[in-house]
Parts: structure tokens; C-alpha cells; sequence
């Protein structure tokens, strides 16, 4: 054992460590916690262990604690490591004793287990992964034991899915299943290694200049009929392009009229980062309208546990037949924006910094980007939008 792979274990040398080479796996070792080692692979997975002389049975033991940074800390596989220790010198086998847990543990416990110890405390998709597993896992393999899955199963089953969902929701539970054996059975062969994702195509549907002359229309069709929160929601849907579950989560506390700006919180954001929303004039008289009669912390607020509206598929699908939408998602309101951003000239990075994404290539130009510029083009994406569609069709074209 070379002397390079002893290091007292802290998350900065945990998160330098290269991976190994080609077919290999390196082995690191804790200074500060007796047993605790790391196993990194070629492709730099890393993944804790315990190893520790066993001495009523005179040889060594090697277990499995979890992956590194995929719901196992530092802190967590440190105290983990202790416990081993500890049933190690009484005797017990803790490889011996997950292989007799796995004898016995259904798919449908260990993933009971996976929303309950991951999923709810770690992703903001815990609602999508439980309708997933509940929907499409538990059903196909939820009575057999976590060890009887085979990849040959896993590959029927995906490709049973495709005869019946569209490729991405396929994908999406095939990721699942493979994240519930990663997190809750590391040492385990994965049965989801071998089956591959289905091709998916990026979807660029906007609404067209006709399209959004009728989608404004039904939106006032429904403010006539009685449902004024659902046309405001859809009009700020398409006004800021925030994601569904912001705009419908967002809270009076957040939005400053005095900079016109709205602020979504890091925890509340898909990239983890805090943003800062511009609000257009169409939007700041929406919202002050809102608030002259607001009772609750809520913009769109409803008598349910979240205590704000949550998910408005009745309400869109009457929209989309008054206004003849028939292939458009909500999320293509979103993706309406930008279209119209980079229809007026805005540039990548300022429709990737109205939109919230990020990546490695543009993350830095997002920080050091003022609010100014965006709010432009969400101006003139707004003018597009509401610009009549025989003047509209003119400057699309660069007619006079």
C-alpha cells in the first residue's frame, strides 16, 4: 500500500482525486477513520468501504458503504465506518450480513427505502419518483427480490415501455431504477448497466405569431367565464418564461416592485443557484392588480396542503381547445420567450440567463451579467408576442 494513498479524508482531496486508469480502480485510505476507504474507478465513480481484520474469525472483511456524493457524505460513511468497526470486532461479517438482507428484500421495499432515505430529502423530483414508481416499477418487479433483476429483465422492460410512452418518459424511469440500485445497493451489480437510452430529439415548439393572437384570446375567454387566476398564470407563464412550479409557488415576499425584479430562492431553483427574474410592465400590472386584493403569501393561492395552486392540466386543456392548440405543452410557453428573445436579437447567454439555465460554457458570462440587458429582451420578446400578426409576419421576414 503506497504512503500516497493514505490521506486524512476532507471533501477538497476527496474532490481532486483523478480517476483511475483504464481497467483499474485505486484504493485510498482514511488517516482519520480506522477501516474507511475509497474505491475509484476508471471513470471516477467513487465509492466508500470498510475493510477491517475480523480477528475471532482470523481473516479480512470488505464491505460497501455507499457512493460518494450521491447520498453519502463524508460525515455519514465516517459514522458509518465506526458501527462497522464495532460489529467487526464481536465477530460479525457485514458482507455475510447484506447478502442474507438481500435474500429476503423485495424491489418494492427497496424502493419504499429509496424515496423515503433519498429521494424525499435530496431531490425536488420526489413527487415525479414516487407516481414513477408507483406507475411503472413497483407493478413489473416490485414482488421479486432485489438480486433476482436481471439486465435481460431491465431491457425488456424498457423496451416494453416504448411501445406505450414516448422515448424521454422511458429514459427518465430506466434512470430511476438505476439510481435506486446506485444509492440504496452500490455493492451490488446494477441490473440497468447494460440497457441503453432510447435516441431522444430536443422538442422546439413555440407559439407561432397566429397561434398567440387565439392563445391570447382564450386567455381572456377564460378570464370572462370566471377563472381569473388561471389567465393570469398562463399570461405570466408566457411573460417571464419561468418554470411551471415557480410561478405557481410564487410568493408576495419575493417580488420587489421598487427594482421590478423578481427573486426565486436557490432551494426553490432547478440549478440550485438564486435568480433574479426582470418583470416586464405586462407582468407588474398583473401583480399589482393581484395584490391590491391578496390575502395570502401566495400570488395564486388554493385551499390545498401546498396552499397555492399546483397543477392547472384542467384549465389548459380548455385553453388549448378555445385557441386550437392541439401539440403544445405548457412547458412550450416557456420555451416561447426565448423563441421571441432570440427573434428580437438577443443574444445565447442572455436567453440562457432569462431562462435559468446554466452550463460550464456560460455560467461564467451569467455572473457577471446585469439585469439590464435581459430585461430589454424580455421587452421585446413581450412586443413580439402582442405585436398583430400581419405586422408581426412582416418583421419575421425583414420586410418593410
Amino acid at each position: 500500500m503506497s504512503m500516497e494513498n493514505k490521506i486524512n479524508f476532507t471533501d477538497e482531496r476527496l474532490g481532486k482525486i483523478k480517476p483511475a486508469p483504464a481497467g483499474k480502480r485505486n484504493y485510498y485510505y482514511d488517516l482519520a477513520t480506522s477501516g474507511l476507504m475509497l474505491s475509484v474507478t476508471a471513470k471516477g465513480t467513487k465509492t466508500f468501504m470498510f475493510q477491517a481484520w475480523n480477528k475471532i474469525k482470523c481473516r479480512s472483511v470488505t464491505t460497501t458503504i455507499g457512493r460518494y456524493g450521491d447520498g453519502m457524505s463524508l460525515d455519514e460513511a465516517r459514522i458509518e465506518a465506526a458501527i462497522l468497526k464495532v460489529s467487526v470486532n464481536a465477530g460479525n461479517d457485514p458482507q455475510a450480513d447484506k447478502q442474507e438482507k438481500r435474500d429476503t428484500l423485495t424491489v418494492a421495499e427497496i424502493l419504499d427505502r429509496y424515496v423515503t432515505e433519498h429521494s424525499i430529502p435530496h431531490k425536488r423530483s420526489t413527487r415525479d419518483d414516487q407516481a414513477a414508481i408507483r406507475l411503472h416499477l413497483k407493478p413489473t418487479f416490485g414482488t421479486k427480490r432485489v438480486d433476482e433483476i436481471t439486465p435481460e429483465a431491465v431491457r425488456a422492460w424498457h423496451n416494453s415501455m416504448s411501445k406505450k410512452l414516448k422515448p424521454a418518459s422511458a429514459n427518465r424511469y430506466l434512470a430511476l431504477l438505476r439510481s435506486v440500485y446506485n444509492t440504496m445497493l452500490p455493492d451490488l451489480p446494477n441490473p440497468c448497466r447494460a440497457t441503453k437510452m432510447f435516441q431522444e430529439y430536443s422538442r422546439d415548439r413555440f407559439l407561432q405569431p397566429e397561434e398567440l393572437e387565439r392563445f391570447f384570446q382564450a386567455i381572456e375567454d377564460e378570464r370572462a367565464t370566471g377563472n381569473p387566476d388561471m389567465a393570469d398564470y398562463m399570461l405570466l407563464s408566457v411573460f417571464i418564461g419561468a418554470r411551471k412550479s415557480n410561478v405557481l409557488a410564487m410568493q408576495w415576499k419575493d417580488v420587489d416592485f421598487s427594482r421590478e425584479q423578481w427573486r426565486i430562492a436557490g432551494e426553490d431553483s432547478k440549478n440550485k443557484s438564486i435568480m433574479l427574474v426582470p418583470l416586464v410592465g405586462e407582468v407588474l400590472e398583473i401583480l399589482t392588480r393581484r395584490r391590491l386584493t391578496a390575502s395570502s403569501v401566495f400570488v395564486f393561492p388554493s385551499h390545498g396542503k401546498t396552499g397555492h395552486l399546483v397543477e392547472p392540466k384542467s384549465a389548459w386543456a380548455r385553453l388549448k381547445k378555445r385557441a386550437g392548440l392541439e401539440d403544445v405543452r405548457l412547458h412550450d410557453l416557456r420555451r416561447t420567450m426565448g423563441s421571441y428573445q432570440t427573434i428580437g436579437g438577443a443574444s445565447t447567454a442572455i436567453v440562457g440567463k432569462t431562462l435559468g439555465h446554466k452550463n460550464p460554457a456560460s455560467t461564467a458570462v451569467y455572473a457577471r451579467m446585469t439585469l439590464d440587458p435581459v430585461r430589454e429582451a424580455m421587452e421585446k420578446a413581450v412586443a413580439l408576442m402582442k405585436t398583430p400578426v400581419e405586422k408581426k409576419v412582416v418583421n419575421l421576414t425583414g420586410g418593410k
